[in-house]
C-alpha cells in the first residue's frame, strides 16, 4: 500500500512540474502568428536585452517571459495589423518610432549591406592568403631539397675532421 501511495505522489508531482510547459502562463497575452513574425524582425527596445521582441524572455530575472516593452511592441504590431497595414508598413512604423536600431538584423540594402557582404569578403580574402602562403612554402621547400645550402667544396678537410671528432666525443659521453 505504501508503494502505491508513493507512486501516486510522484505522478502528481510530475504532473504539477510539467503543467507550466503544457499551459501558457496565467495572464500571458496571446498574439497572432503575423504579429509574432513581425516581432521576430524587430529588437526588444527595453534596453536590457537585445533579443527579438517575439522572443524576449529575460531569463533569471524576477520573471521569465516577455518584458512589458516587448509585449507593448507586439501589441502595437497587432494594432497596425488590425488597421490592414502590410508588414513593411508596420516595420516602417517601428523604424519611425525607435530608429534604425529597431531591426533585429540589418536590412539587406544601402550601407547595411556591408554587414552582409563583409563576412564573405573576409572568408575569400583569408582563403586566398592561405593559398598564397602554402604555395610559397611549397616552392621554397622544393628548392631547398634539390640544392644544398652550403656547397661541399667550401668546407676544408681539417674543419670536417674536427667536427667528426667533436661529434664522436659527445656521443661517447
Amino acid at each position: 500500500m505504501t508503494k502505491a501511495r508513493s507512486r501516486i505522489a510522484i505522478a502528481v508531482l510530475l504532473a504539477f512540474a510539467t503543467l507550466p510547459l503544457v499551459l501558457a502562463p496565467v495572464g500571458a497575452e496571446q498574439f497572432s502568428p503575423r504579429a509574432k513574425e513581425i516581432g521576430a524582425k524587430v529588437k526588444c527596445m527595453c534596453g536590457s536585452c537585445s533579443m527579438p521582441a517575439a522572443g524576449c524572455s529575460h531569463p533569471g530575472g524576477e520573471f521569465s517571459g516577455p518584458c512589458p516593452t516587448a509585449k507593448g511592441m507586439l501589441q502595437k504590431a497587432e494594432q497596425h495589423i488590425a488597421k490592414g497595414e502590410t508588414d513593411d508598413q508596420v516595420m516602417q512604423a517601428f523604424v519611425q518610432e525607435f530608429g534604425a536600431s529597431v531591426y533585429a538584423e540589418p536590412p539587406k540594402s544601402g550601407f547595411s549591406l556591408v554587414a552582409w557582404v563583409m563576412p564573405t569578403f573576409y572568408l575569400v580574402l583569408g582563403a586566398l592568403l592561405v593559398i598564397f602562403v602554402i604555395s610559397r612554402w611549397v616552392k621554397k621547400g622544393g628548392s631547398e631539397t634539390t640544392a644544398s645550402p652550403v656547397p661541399a667544396k667550401t668546407i676544408s678537410p681539417e674543419l670536417l675532421e674536427r667536427a667528426r671528432k667533436l661529434a664522436a666525443q659527445e656521443t661517447e659521453d
